[in-house]
């Protein structure tokens, strides 16, 4: 588990090997205005998490990178100064885990025999990771 703290509020963002669907991604620990402003987008936020996981699980690669990408739009509604850190924690989980699949999707895009399967996911997980970017 990594702990960021940064300031009077802290989140922690779970890393573990399997996936349990009852725990939630990002987690709040401490915050100046007890995390009243941002509990509704941490629940969005952890939901498209979820989905994307799920998604990935079953190789729907597309929908799994959706489902990232509108978690990472949701945090740009966290305008607060309070909130603008832990959105830029939120932005940075959610960038790691496309790459993560994007290393993936280039690996099996690139196979021999199974390659063109998987070359419009790829395609669109570049795309996406290049939307972020400009984003940030």
């Amino acid at each position: 588990m990594k702990d960021k703290s940064r300031g009077l509020f802290s989140l922690s963002v779970k890393d573990s090997e399997y996936f349990k669907d009852k725990e939630d991604k990002i987690e709040f620990v401490s915050c100046v205005r007890l995390g009243k402003d941002c509990k509704e987008h941490r629940s969005v936020i952890n939901k498209n998490y979820h989905e994307s996981r799920k998604f990935l699980l079953n190789k729907d690669y597309p929908r799994s990178i959706e489902a990232l990408k509108n978690a990472y739009y949701m945090t740009s509604d966290l305008q607060d100064s309070a909130c603008s850190k832990c959105a830029e924690l939120f932005r940075e989980t959610i960038t790691q885990s496309l790459e993560i699949i994007h290393e993936d999707l280039e690996k099996l895009s690139g196979s021999l025999f199974r390659g063109k399967q998987y070359q419009y996911s790829y395609g669109l997980a570049t795309n996406v990771l290049r939307e972020f970017k400009k984003e940030s």
